[in-house]
């Protein structure tokens, strides 16, 4: 009969050297390929989260019924920090993308994509979440064709300049948060008519 002393099997397992048998279970390119597999997903799983919450119609969960003032709240306060934060990744993905494109007109065009992303999501919600990563995805792409595109030291250059676009950057933000505000209005005004006519023809 066999008798199993687990003390002991614990501490065989201790004691064994698991880097050399996992250097010489992996050879250094299947390594190569495990970090890059790794970095793709997190790179991957990092794009599906950004496009889901950017191209959504309704990026917070309210109940109209319940509280107006969590809802302005929402709108008012948390929303243009959301802008913020979305305008500020947008503007990294393009900084390290078009390295020859000034600081302004990539706050631009990173504004312009942001405020279309929102545009699109109250029209089509498929449509918005293609525009949303499209950059990432492109970034991806010239990252895997090209891994030395990448300079950390431009993209903090670049990154430490967008403060100098001073009252023209507050009025870029100041757009998105106005327009995410008439979009959510008209909706509102949208879904507030039709439950109206639908009241209307049940009578």
């Amino acid at each position: 009969m066999l008798e199993f002393n687990f003390n002991e099997i614990l501490n065989t397992l201790q004691s064994l050297d698991y880097n050399y048998i996992i250097s010489n279970m992996i050879g250094p390119s299947q390594l190569e390929v495990l970090v890059f597999t790794i970095g793709m997903l997190f790179y991957a799983l990092f794009v599906w989260s950004f496009y889901k919450k950017l191209s959504k119609r309704d990026l917070f969960k309210l109940d109209m019924k319940k509280s107006i003032f969590l809802s302005l709240l929402k709108h008012v306060i948390i929303f243009p920090f959301y802008v913020a934060f979305w305008f500020v990744i947008l503007s990294i993905f393009l900084f390290i993308m078009a390295k020859d494109v000034s600081v302004r007109n990539v706050a631009l065009i990173s504004i312009a994509l942001m405020s279309t992303v929102r545009i699109t999501s109250y029209l089509k919600e498929d449509l918005s979440q293609d525009l949303a990563k499209l950059i990432p995805l492109a970034l991806l792409a010239i990252f895997l064709i090209n891994p030395n595109f990448f300079s950390w030291d431009l993209l903090v250059m670049r990154l430490e300049a967008m403060p100098s676009l001073g009252f023209e950057l507050l009025q870029f933000l100041v757009f998105a948060i106005g327009l995410e505000w008439i979009l959510r209005i008209l909706y509102s005004v949208k879904l507030l008519a039709s439950r109206n006519l639908t009241y209307t023809e049940n009578q």
